[in-house]
Protein backbone atom coordinates (compact mmCIF):
# COMPACT_ATOMS: atom_id res chain seq x y z
CA UNK A 1 0.00 0.00 0.00
CA UNK A 2 1.66 3.13 -0.73
CA UNK A 3 2.02 6.20 1.41
CA UNK A 4 1.57 9.74 0.49
CA UNK A 5 2.99 13.28 2.45
CA UNK A 6 3.24 16.87 1.58
CA UNK A 7 6.14 19.38 1.80
CA UNK A 8 4.62 23.36 2.28
CA UNK A 9 7.90 25.67 1.71
CA UNK A 10 6.37 28.87 2.01
CA UNK A 11 8.76 31.58 0.40
CA UNK A 12 8.44 35.20 0.73
CA UNK A 13 7.78 34.92 -2.95
CA UNK A 14 6.11 31.93 -3.81
CA UNK A 15 4.67 29.25 -1.99
CA UNK A 16 6.07 25.41 -2.89
CA UNK A 17 4.04 22.48 -2.42
CA UNK A 18 5.32 18.50 -3.27
CA UNK A 19 2.78 15.93 -2.59
CA UNK A 20 4.92 12.58 -2.86
CA UNK A 21 3.78 8.99 -2.99
CA UNK A 22 6.41 6.24 -1.67
CA UNK A 23 5.59 2.84 -2.95
CA UNK A 24 8.28 0.38 -2.30
CA UNK A 25 11.57 1.18 -3.26
CA UNK A 26 9.99 4.17 -5.78
CA UNK A 27 8.82 7.63 -4.30
CA UNK A 28 6.37 9.32 -7.22
CA UNK A 29 5.67 13.28 -7.93
CA UNK A 30 1.60 13.45 -7.89
CA UNK A 31 1.98 17.36 -7.01
CA UNK A 32 4.95 19.77 -7.52
CA UNK A 33 2.98 22.91 -7.26
CA UNK A 34 4.22 26.94 -7.19
CA UNK A 35 1.91 29.71 -6.21
CA UNK A 36 2.74 33.50 -5.73
CA UNK A 37 2.39 34.60 -2.47
CA UNK A 38 2.56 38.65 -0.69
CA UNK A 39 5.20 37.53 1.73
CA UNK A 40 5.49 34.56 4.25
CA UNK A 41 2.61 36.03 6.30
CA UNK A 42 0.00 35.98 3.50
CA UNK A 43 -1.77 33.09 4.85
CA UNK A 44 -5.07 33.48 3.05
CA UNK A 45 -3.00 33.01 0.10
CA UNK A 46 -1.11 29.80 1.38
CA UNK A 47 -4.32 28.30 2.19
CA UNK A 48 -5.64 28.86 -1.25
CA UNK A 49 -2.93 26.95 -2.68
CA UNK A 50 -3.15 24.05 -0.54
CA UNK A 51 -6.82 24.14 -1.68
CA UNK A 52 -5.65 24.29 -5.62
CA UNK A 53 -2.85 21.78 -4.69
CA UNK A 54 -6.29 19.41 -4.67
CA UNK A 55 -4.65 16.58 -2.07
CA UNK A 56 -6.62 16.52 1.37
CA UNK A 57 -6.32 13.95 4.03
CA UNK A 58 -2.71 13.79 3.94
CA UNK A 59 -0.06 14.19 6.26
CA UNK A 60 2.32 17.79 6.12
CA UNK A 61 5.11 19.49 7.17
CA UNK A 62 6.21 23.06 7.08
CA UNK A 63 9.34 24.51 6.26
CA UNK A 64 10.82 27.17 8.94
CA UNK A 65 13.75 29.39 8.27
CA UNK A 66 15.31 32.48 8.49
CA UNK A 67 14.51 34.84 11.57
CA UNK A 68 11.45 32.70 12.91
CA UNK A 69 13.74 29.63 13.21
CA UNK A 70 16.60 28.86 16.05
CA UNK A 71 18.97 25.74 15.93
CA UNK A 72 21.00 25.55 19.08
CA UNK A 73 23.67 22.94 19.68
CA UNK A 74 24.43 20.99 23.39
CA UNK A 75 27.03 19.14 24.53
CA UNK A 76 25.29 16.47 27.49
CA UNK A 77 26.44 13.35 29.26
CA UNK A 78 25.67 10.34 27.18
CA UNK A 79 22.30 9.66 29.35
CA UNK A 80 19.14 7.49 28.81
CA UNK A 81 16.42 8.84 26.92
CA UNK A 82 13.99 9.57 29.61
CA UNK A 83 16.61 11.63 31.37
CA UNK A 84 17.83 13.71 28.08
CA UNK A 85 13.88 14.27 27.24
CA UNK A 86 14.32 16.31 30.85
CA UNK A 87 16.95 17.96 30.29
CA UNK A 88 15.82 19.36 26.72
CA UNK A 89 12.32 20.42 28.36
CA UNK A 90 14.66 22.53 30.61
CA UNK A 91 16.17 24.19 27.96
CA UNK A 92 13.35 24.90 25.86
CA UNK A 93 11.50 26.32 28.78
CA UNK A 94 14.20 28.43 29.26
CA UNK A 95 14.27 29.97 25.75
CA UNK A 96 10.65 29.98 25.92
CA UNK A 97 11.27 32.32 28.79
CA UNK A 98 13.18 34.37 27.67
CA UNK A 99 11.44 34.75 23.81
CA UNK A 100 8.49 36.12 25.83
CA UNK A 101 6.07 33.43 24.46
CA UNK A 102 5.97 29.54 24.06
CA UNK A 103 7.63 27.85 21.37
CA UNK A 104 7.81 24.59 19.68
CA UNK A 105 10.28 22.55 19.38
CA UNK A 106 12.26 19.31 18.71
CA UNK A 107 15.72 17.70 19.52
CA UNK A 108 17.32 14.92 17.71
CA UNK A 109 21.20 13.28 19.28
CA UNK A 110 24.03 13.95 16.27
CA UNK A 111 25.68 10.67 15.07
CA UNK A 112 28.87 12.20 15.15
CA UNK A 113 31.97 9.83 13.72
CA UNK A 114 33.89 10.45 17.27
CA UNK A 115 34.08 9.77 20.65
CA UNK A 116 33.83 12.24 22.87
CA UNK A 117 31.67 10.28 26.08
CA UNK A 118 29.25 12.46 25.24
CA UNK A 119 25.99 13.72 23.55
CA UNK A 120 25.47 16.66 20.22
CA UNK A 121 21.79 17.34 20.60
CA UNK A 122 20.58 19.72 17.88
CA UNK A 123 17.38 21.74 18.70
CA UNK A 124 15.27 23.52 16.84
CA UNK A 125 12.72 25.67 18.19
CA UNK A 126 10.43 29.04 16.58
CA UNK A 127 7.29 30.57 17.98
CA UNK A 128 3.94 29.51 18.60
CA UNK A 129 2.73 32.69 17.57
CA UNK A 130 4.38 31.85 13.84
CA UNK A 131 3.87 28.17 13.58
CA UNK A 132 0.18 27.78 14.32
CA UNK A 133 -1.46 30.14 12.11
CA UNK A 134 0.77 27.75 9.07
CA UNK A 135 -0.37 24.68 10.41
CA UNK A 136 -4.17 26.55 10.21
CA UNK A 137 -3.80 26.87 7.02
CA UNK A 138 -2.72 23.93 6.08
CA UNK A 139 -5.53 22.13 8.15
CA UNK A 140 -8.14 24.72 6.05
CA UNK A 141 -7.39 23.32 3.14
CA UNK A 142 -7.91 19.40 4.10
CA UNK A 143 -4.41 17.95 5.05
CA UNK A 144 -3.23 17.11 8.25
CA UNK A 145 -0.30 19.15 8.48
CA UNK A 146 1.54 18.08 11.92
CA UNK A 147 4.11 21.04 12.50
CA UNK A 148 7.23 22.18 10.86
CA UNK A 149 11.29 20.98 10.04
CA UNK A 150 14.32 23.07 9.99
CA UNK A 151 14.51 23.49 6.00
CA UNK A 152 18.09 22.61 6.44
CA UNK A 153 17.46 19.28 7.99
CA UNK A 154 14.45 19.01 4.72
CA UNK A 155 17.09 19.64 1.79
CA UNK A 156 19.73 16.99 4.07
CA UNK A 157 16.38 14.91 4.16
CA UNK A 158 16.23 15.26 0.10
CA UNK A 159 19.75 14.01 -0.65
CA UNK A 160 20.13 11.04 0.77
CA UNK A 161 16.99 10.17 -0.60
CA UNK A 162 17.83 11.35 -3.97
CA UNK A 163 21.38 12.87 -4.01
CA UNK A 164 24.69 10.94 -5.64
CA UNK A 165 25.92 8.93 -2.28
CA UNK A 166 30.17 9.33 -2.15
CA UNK A 167 31.72 7.02 1.11
CA UNK A 168 33.80 8.88 3.59
CA UNK A 169 33.49 12.21 1.86
CA UNK A 170 32.12 15.32 4.03
CA UNK A 171 29.31 16.76 1.53
CA UNK A 172 28.38 20.30 2.33
CA UNK A 173 24.86 21.29 1.19
CA UNK A 174 23.90 24.98 0.27
CA UNK A 175 20.59 25.63 -0.49
CA UNK A 176 19.92 29.48 -1.74
CA UNK A 177 16.61 30.97 -1.10
CA UNK A 178 15.67 35.07 -1.97
CA UNK A 179 15.95 35.74 1.09
CA UNK A 180 17.52 32.94 2.99
CA UNK A 181 20.38 30.13 2.96
CA UNK A 182 19.85 26.95 4.56
CA UNK A 183 23.04 24.69 5.33
CA UNK A 184 23.15 21.07 6.46
CA UNK A 185 26.85 18.95 6.01
CA UNK A 186 26.82 15.38 6.23
CA UNK A 187 28.91 12.03 5.92
CA UNK A 188 28.32 8.62 5.25
CA UNK A 189 24.42 9.50 5.11
CA UNK A 190 24.95 11.04 8.65
CA UNK A 191 23.92 14.81 9.52
CA UNK A 192 26.45 16.47 11.28
CA UNK A 193 25.63 20.37 10.96
CA UNK A 194 22.65 22.35 9.76
CA UNK A 195 22.07 26.04 10.24
CA UNK A 196 20.52 29.03 8.37
CA UNK A 197 21.44 32.51 7.90
CA UNK A 198 19.90 35.51 6.38
CA UNK A 199 21.21 36.30 2.75
CA UNK A 200 20.45 34.59 -0.62
CA UNK A 201 19.53 35.61 -4.48
CA UNK A 202 18.23 39.06 -2.90
CA UNK A 203 21.37 40.45 -2.59
CA UNK A 204 22.17 40.19 -6.28
CA UNK A 205 18.85 41.77 -7.14
CA UNK A 206 19.47 44.44 -4.55
CA UNK A 207 23.04 45.39 -6.17
CA UNK A 208 21.67 45.45 -9.40
CA UNK A 209 18.72 47.54 -8.04
CA UNK A 210 21.55 49.79 -6.51
CA UNK A 211 24.13 50.23 -9.42
CA UNK A 212 21.49 50.68 -12.40
CA UNK A 213 18.73 52.42 -10.57
CA UNK A 214 16.34 50.14 -11.36
CA UNK A 215 12.97 48.83 -9.78
CA UNK A 216 12.98 45.21 -8.19
CA UNK A 217 11.06 43.59 -10.70
CA UNK A 218 13.19 44.51 -13.82
CA UNK A 219 16.26 44.00 -11.66
CA UNK A 220 15.52 40.69 -10.89
CA UNK A 221 14.72 39.99 -14.65
CA UNK A 222 17.84 40.95 -15.67
CA UNK A 223 19.88 39.27 -13.07
CA UNK A 224 17.90 35.64 -14.52
CA UNK A 225 18.03 37.02 -18.42
CA UNK A 226 21.72 38.11 -18.42
CA UNK A 227 23.46 37.93 -15.01
CA UNK A 228 26.87 35.61 -14.76
CA UNK A 229 28.79 34.71 -11.72
CA UNK A 230 31.62 33.09 -14.47
CA UNK A 231 34.80 33.54 -12.75
CA UNK A 232 36.29 36.63 -15.25
CA UNK A 233 39.31 35.08 -16.73
CA UNK A 234 37.02 32.37 -17.99
CA UNK A 235 33.53 34.57 -18.31
CA UNK A 236 32.61 35.83 -22.07
CA UNK A 237 29.80 38.12 -21.87
CA UNK A 238 27.38 38.93 -25.06
CA UNK A 239 26.95 42.71 -24.45
CA UNK A 240 28.45 45.29 -22.30
CA UNK A 241 25.33 45.37 -20.26
CA UNK A 242 26.07 41.55 -19.34
CA UNK A 243 29.14 42.76 -18.34
CA UNK A 244 28.54 45.74 -16.01
CA UNK A 245 25.72 43.30 -14.28
CA UNK A 246 28.39 40.63 -13.94
CA UNK A 247 30.56 43.22 -11.94
CA UNK A 248 28.04 44.74 -10.36
CA UNK A 249 27.00 40.92 -8.78
CA UNK A 250 30.61 40.22 -7.75
CA UNK A 251 30.27 42.17 -4.25
CA UNK A 252 27.35 40.18 -2.79
CA UNK A 253 29.16 37.21 -4.75
CA UNK A 254 32.30 37.50 -2.49
CA UNK A 255 29.91 37.94 0.41
CA UNK A 256 28.00 35.22 -0.11
CA UNK A 257 31.07 32.79 -0.45
CA UNK A 258 32.74 34.29 3.01
CA UNK A 259 29.19 33.05 5.02
CA UNK A 260 29.23 29.66 3.76
CA UNK A 261 32.98 29.34 4.61
CA UNK A 262 32.71 30.67 8.07
CA UNK A 263 29.43 28.46 8.27
CA UNK A 264 32.16 25.25 8.05
CA UNK A 265 33.81 27.16 11.17
CA UNK A 266 31.31 27.33 13.00
CA UNK A 267 30.29 23.49 12.50
CA UNK A 268 34.06 22.94 13.56
CA UNK A 269 33.27 24.47 17.06
CA UNK A 270 29.70 23.18 17.23
CA UNK A 271 30.57 19.70 16.33
CA UNK A 272 33.88 20.03 18.47
CA UNK A 273 35.07 18.27 14.85
CA UNK A 274 38.38 20.99 14.74
CA UNK A 275 40.09 18.43 11.59
CA UNK A 276 36.87 19.08 9.51
CA UNK A 277 37.53 19.38 5.93
CA UNK A 278 34.80 20.01 3.18
CA UNK A 279 35.43 17.24 0.45
CA UNK A 280 32.38 18.75 -2.16
CA UNK A 281 30.06 21.33 -2.61
CA UNK A 282 26.63 20.74 -3.26
CA UNK A 283 24.44 23.60 -4.85
CA UNK A 284 20.57 23.87 -4.68
CA UNK A 285 17.69 25.90 -4.56
CA UNK A 286 16.14 28.67 -6.86
CA UNK A 287 19.83 30.83 -6.68
CA UNK A 288 21.62 27.64 -7.51
CA UNK A 289 19.88 28.31 -11.27
CA UNK A 290 22.17 31.85 -11.39
CA UNK A 291 24.57 31.77 -14.60
CA UNK A 292 28.51 30.86 -13.68
CA UNK A 293 27.76 30.50 -9.51
CA UNK A 294 28.95 26.90 -9.70
CA UNK A 295 32.29 27.73 -11.60
CA UNK A 296 32.83 30.84 -9.05
CA UNK A 297 32.19 28.61 -5.79
CA UNK A 298 34.90 26.13 -7.67
CA UNK A 299 37.28 28.72 -7.72
CA UNK A 300 36.56 30.24 -4.45
CA UNK A 301 36.57 27.20 -2.28
CA UNK A 302 38.69 24.91 -4.27
CA UNK A 303 36.82 21.98 -3.51
CA UNK A 304 34.61 20.00 -6.49
CA UNK A 305 30.90 21.60 -6.70
CA UNK A 306 28.19 20.05 -7.63
CA UNK A 307 23.68 21.17 -8.65
CA UNK A 308 21.45 19.00 -7.03
CA UNK A 309 18.54 18.50 -8.47
CA UNK A 310 15.28 16.77 -6.32
CA UNK A 311 13.40 15.81 -8.68
CA UNK A 312 15.34 13.93 -11.04
CA UNK A 313 15.80 11.16 -8.51
CA UNK A 314 11.47 11.20 -8.18
CA UNK A 315 8.94 9.41 -10.97
CA UNK A 316 7.64 12.73 -12.42
CA UNK A 317 5.00 10.42 -14.87
CA UNK A 318 1.99 11.14 -12.82
CA UNK A 319 2.60 14.88 -12.71
CA UNK A 320 -0.37 16.97 -14.30
CA UNK A 321 0.63 18.44 -17.42
CA UNK A 322 0.89 22.23 -16.11
CA UNK A 323 2.98 21.19 -13.11
CA UNK A 324 5.19 19.51 -15.54
CA UNK A 325 5.14 23.10 -17.87
CA UNK A 326 5.86 25.16 -15.18
CA UNK A 327 8.35 22.93 -13.24
CA UNK A 328 10.65 23.83 -16.58
CA UNK A 329 13.93 25.18 -15.73
CA UNK A 330 13.47 25.64 -12.06
CA UNK A 331 13.43 21.86 -10.41
CA UNK A 332 15.64 23.61 -7.88
CA UNK A 333 13.38 25.52 -6.57
CA UNK A 334 11.58 22.36 -4.68
CA UNK A 335 14.40 21.36 -2.80
CA UNK A 336 12.69 21.92 0.84
CA UNK A 337 9.31 20.86 -0.18
CA UNK A 338 10.52 17.82 -1.56
CA UNK A 339 12.58 17.11 1.53
CA UNK A 340 9.74 18.26 4.36
CA UNK A 341 7.73 15.13 2.42
CA UNK A 342 10.76 12.79 2.21
CA UNK A 343 11.18 13.60 6.15
CA UNK A 344 7.93 11.68 6.74
CA UNK A 345 8.10 9.22 3.98
CA UNK A 346 12.01 7.86 4.42
CA UNK A 347 12.26 5.31 7.39
CA UNK A 348 15.98 6.21 7.44
CA UNK A 349 15.57 10.22 7.34
CA UNK A 350 16.57 12.43 10.09
CA UNK A 351 13.08 12.79 12.09
CA UNK A 352 12.44 16.61 13.02
CA UNK A 353 9.01 17.43 13.55
CA UNK A 354 8.51 21.13 15.62
CA UNK A 355 5.61 20.87 17.20
CA UNK A 356 3.59 22.82 19.77
CA UNK A 357 3.02 21.88 23.17
CA UNK A 358 -1.08 21.20 22.11
CA UNK A 359 0.34 18.99 19.37
CA UNK A 360 2.37 17.45 21.34
CA UNK A 361 -0.05 16.61 24.13
CA UNK A 362 -2.59 15.22 21.29
CA UNK A 363 -0.24 13.05 19.76
CA UNK A 364 0.64 11.80 23.09
CA UNK A 365 -3.16 11.24 24.13
CA UNK A 366 -3.54 9.33 20.49
CA UNK A 367 -1.05 7.20 20.45
CA UNK A 368 -1.95 6.22 24.45
CA UNK A 369 -5.19 5.32 23.06
CA UNK A 370 -4.49 3.74 20.18
CA UNK A 371 -2.80 1.46 22.18
CA UNK A 372 -5.45 1.04 25.12
CA UNK A 373 -7.85 0.27 22.00
CA UNK A 374 -5.56 -2.42 20.81
CA UNK A 375 -4.89 -3.77 24.27
CA UNK A 376 -8.32 -3.99 24.73
CA UNK A 377 -9.43 -5.57 21.73
CA UNK A 378 -6.38 -8.48 22.04
CA UNK A 379 -7.89 -8.79 25.53
CA UNK A 380 -11.59 -9.32 24.23
CA UNK A 381 -9.86 -12.03 21.67
CA UNK A 382 -8.27 -13.40 24.31
CA UNK A 383 -10.99 -13.81 26.59
CA UNK A 384 -13.26 -15.33 23.96
CA UNK A 385 -10.75 -17.82 23.27
CA UNK A 386 -10.51 -18.72 26.76
CA UNK A 387 -14.01 -18.94 27.76
CA UNK A 388 -14.12 -21.43 24.43
CA UNK A 389 -10.98 -23.63 25.35
CA UNK A 390 -10.57 -25.57 28.36
CA UNK A 391 -10.39 -24.70 31.61
CA UNK A 392 -7.14 -25.05 32.17
CA UNK A 393 -6.46 -22.55 30.08
CA UNK A 394 -7.98 -20.35 31.91
CA UNK A 395 -4.85 -20.68 34.74
CA UNK A 396 -3.01 -19.78 31.75
CA UNK A 397 -4.92 -16.52 30.83
CA UNK A 398 -4.30 -15.61 34.39
CA UNK A 399 -0.92 -16.07 34.42
CA UNK A 400 -0.37 -13.46 31.43
CA UNK A 401 -2.78 -10.79 32.68
CA UNK A 402 -1.17 -10.80 36.11
CA UNK A 403 2.50 -10.46 34.24
CA UNK A 404 1.15 -7.67 31.88
CA UNK A 405 0.12 -6.23 35.09
CA UNK A 406 3.24 -6.40 37.08
CA UNK A 407 5.27 -5.50 33.59
CA UNK A 408 3.12 -2.47 33.92
CA UNK A 409 3.69 -1.77 37.72
CA UNK A 410 7.52 -1.94 36.80
CA UNK A 411 7.13 1.08 34.06
CA UNK A 412 5.37 3.06 36.70
CA UNK A 413 7.92 2.49 39.05
CA UNK A 414 10.40 3.26 36.42
CA UNK A 415 9.18 6.60 35.87
CA UNK A 416 8.82 6.91 39.30
CA UNK A 417 12.17 6.11 40.52
CA UNK A 418 13.46 8.76 37.10
CA UNK A 419 11.60 11.42 39.01
CA UNK A 420 12.74 10.67 42.30
CA UNK A 421 16.82 10.47 40.74
CA UNK A 422 16.17 13.86 39.21
CA UNK A 423 14.75 15.59 42.55
CA UNK A 424 17.48 13.36 44.46
CA UNK A 425 20.21 15.06 42.18
CA UNK A 426 18.43 18.60 43.06
CA UNK A 427 18.88 18.18 46.30
CA UNK A 428 21.97 16.66 46.83
CA UNK A 429 23.21 19.63 44.49
CA UNK A 430 21.52 22.16 47.41
CA UNK A 431 23.32 20.80 50.27
CA UNK A 432 26.22 20.42 48.44
CA UNK A 433 25.99 24.23 47.76
CA UNK A 434 24.88 25.24 51.35
CA UNK A 435 28.00 23.07 53.04
CA UNK A 436 30.26 25.07 50.73
CA UNK A 437 28.49 28.84 52.02
CA UNK A 438 28.89 27.64 55.82
CA UNK A 439 33.12 27.50 54.97
CA UNK A 440 33.03 30.92 53.80
CA UNK A 441 33.14 32.26 57.77
CA UNK A 442 36.86 29.80 58.23
CA UNK A 443 37.75 30.95 54.64
CA UNK A 444 38.03 34.62 55.34
CA UNK A 445 39.29 34.86 58.54
CA UNK A 446 41.70 32.03 57.90
CA UNK A 447 43.37 34.20 55.13
CA UNK A 448 42.77 37.31 57.10
CA UNK A 449 44.58 36.29 60.69
CA UNK A 450 47.23 34.72 58.20
CA UNK A 451 47.89 37.34 55.98
CA UNK A 452 48.09 39.55 60.07
CA UNK A 453 50.38 37.33 61.61
CA UNK A 454 52.96 37.01 58.43
CA UNK A 455 52.92 40.86 58.39
CA UNK A 456 53.29 42.28 62.22
CA UNK A 457 56.46 43.23 64.01
CA UNK A 458 57.76 41.51 66.92
CA UNK A 459 57.82 44.46 68.72
CA UNK A 460 56.00 48.17 69.00
CA UNK A 461 53.21 47.14 66.82
CA UNK A 462 49.91 45.56 68.60
CA UNK A 463 46.63 45.17 67.08
CA UNK A 464 43.45 45.69 69.54
CA UNK A 465 40.56 44.06 66.91
CA UNK A 466 40.15 42.11 63.79
CA UNK A 467 36.22 42.35 62.85
CA UNK A 468 34.17 41.07 60.16
CA UNK A 469 31.36 42.26 59.25
CA UNK A 470 28.19 40.49 57.65
CA UNK A 471 26.13 41.30 54.66
CA UNK A 472 23.41 38.76 53.46
CA UNK A 473 23.11 37.67 49.82
CA UNK A 474 21.22 34.79 47.96
CA UNK A 475 23.04 31.93 46.15
CA UNK A 476 22.58 29.70 43.05
CA UNK A 477 23.47 26.37 43.03
CA UNK A 478 26.42 26.67 41.67
CA UNK A 479 27.69 28.39 44.92
CA UNK A 480 27.61 31.73 43.17
CA UNK A 481 25.58 35.36 44.14
CA UNK A 482 22.72 35.60 41.90
CA UNK A 483 20.06 38.44 41.83
CA UNK A 484 18.06 40.63 44.41
CA UNK A 485 15.17 37.59 43.52
CA UNK A 486 17.29 34.70 45.07
CA UNK A 487 16.20 32.44 42.63
CA UNK A 488 18.15 29.52 40.69
CA UNK A 489 17.76 28.65 36.84
CA UNK A 490 14.71 26.86 37.49
CA UNK A 491 13.16 29.68 39.56
CA UNK A 492 13.22 28.06 42.91
CA UNK A 493 13.36 30.34 45.59
CA UNK A 494 16.75 29.79 47.09
CA UNK A 495 17.67 30.48 51.39
CA UNK A 496 19.58 33.42 51.90
CA UNK A 497 23.13 32.73 53.08
CA UNK A 498 25.82 34.36 54.58
CA UNK A 499 29.64 36.15 53.97
CA UNK A 500 31.97 37.96 55.59
CA UNK A 501 32.94 40.53 52.95
CA UNK A 502 34.02 43.74 55.21
CA UNK A 503 36.75 43.46 57.59
CA UNK A 504 38.32 45.85 60.30
CA UNK A 505 41.59 46.32 61.70
CA UNK A 506 42.34 48.69 64.81
CA UNK A 507 45.98 48.86 66.48
CA UNK A 508 48.11 51.05 67.81
CA UNK A 509 52.03 51.50 67.49
CA UNK A 510 53.82 52.58 71.01
CA UNK A 511 55.15 55.59 71.02
CA UNK A 512 58.29 54.50 73.00
CA UNK A 513 59.15 52.67 68.91
CA UNK A 514 61.94 54.25 67.20
CA UNK A 515 60.52 56.48 64.77
CA UNK A 516 56.72 55.58 65.42
CA UNK A 517 55.11 57.52 62.92
CA UNK A 518 58.13 55.71 59.96
CA UNK A 519 56.96 52.51 61.38
CA UNK A 520 53.49 52.98 61.53
CA UNK A 521 52.99 54.01 57.65
CA UNK A 522 55.85 51.17 56.80
CA UNK A 523 53.21 48.72 58.51
CA UNK A 524 50.41 49.93 56.85
CA UNK A 525 52.09 50.02 53.50
CA UNK A 526 53.38 46.18 53.57
CA UNK A 527 49.79 45.36 54.80
CA UNK A 528 48.11 46.98 52.04
CA UNK A 529 50.51 45.75 49.49
CA UNK A 530 49.73 42.08 50.90
CA UNK A 531 45.99 42.37 50.21
CA UNK A 532 45.84 40.97 47.20
CA UNK A 533 46.89 37.47 48.42
CA UNK A 534 43.43 37.07 50.46
CA UNK A 535 41.19 39.23 46.98
CA UNK A 536 41.25 42.88 48.86
CA UNK A 537 39.20 44.97 47.33
CA UNK A 538 39.04 49.28 47.91
CA UNK A 539 41.12 49.93 50.87
CA UNK A 540 39.98 52.70 53.63
CA UNK A 541 42.68 54.16 56.05
CA UNK A 542 42.08 56.08 59.45
CA UNK A 543 44.76 57.32 61.53
CA UNK A 544 44.51 59.70 64.45
CA UNK A 545 46.77 62.11 65.74
CA UNK A 546 47.52 61.91 69.45
CA UNK A 547 49.18 64.03 72.07
CA UNK A 548 52.60 63.40 72.28
CA UNK A 549 53.65 60.13 74.43
CA UNK A 550 50.13 58.59 73.53
CA UNK A 551 50.36 55.34 70.92
CA UNK A 552 49.83 55.94 67.25
CA UNK A 553 46.07 54.74 66.26
CA UNK A 554 45.44 53.40 62.65
CA UNK A 555 42.16 51.80 61.69
CA UNK A 556 42.44 50.26 58.35
CA UNK A 557 39.31 48.78 56.60
CA UNK A 558 38.91 46.59 53.46
CA UNK A 559 36.41 44.83 51.74
CA UNK A 560 36.68 41.05 50.94
CA UNK A 561 36.09 39.28 47.17
CA UNK A 562 33.10 36.58 47.26
CA UNK A 563 35.28 33.35 47.23
CA UNK A 564 34.75 31.60 43.13
CA UNK A 565 33.48 28.41 42.81
CA UNK A 566 35.14 25.09 44.42
CA UNK A 567 36.85 28.00 47.11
Amino acid sequence: MASQAIGVDIGTHAIKIAVLQKKGATTKAVRLFRAPVLGDTDMVRVQGALARAGVSGSRALIGVTGRDLIIRYTHLPIVPDWRLQLLMQFEINEVSGQSGGEVAADFRRLKLPLESGEDTVLVALTRNTWLQPRLDAGRGAGIKATGGCANSVAVFNAYRAHGPAHAGESVYLVNLGRENIDMAILRDGELLFARNIAGGGKMFTDAIMQAFGLKEGKAESNKLAKGDLTPKGTARYPDATAEKLANAMQGPAGQLVSMVQSSVMVCRAQTKMTDLSIDRLVLTGGGARMKGIREYFQASMSVPVEIFDPVEGLDASALPPQDAEELGEAPLDFAVAVGLAETLLQPQSFKLEILTEKAKKTRRFMERTLWALGAAAAAAVLVIMLFTTRSDDLKTYREANALLERRATDAQQVGRRGDAAASAEREERKKEMLLRMRKLPGIFSRSVLSLLHAKHPKEHVYLETVDFTTQKVAFNLDGQPTDARGTDTTGERLPEQVVWPLCEVVGVVQDTAPSPDDLCLEYIRNLKAALPTVEGRAVDLETESLDSGKPRRFRLKFRLASPEKGS
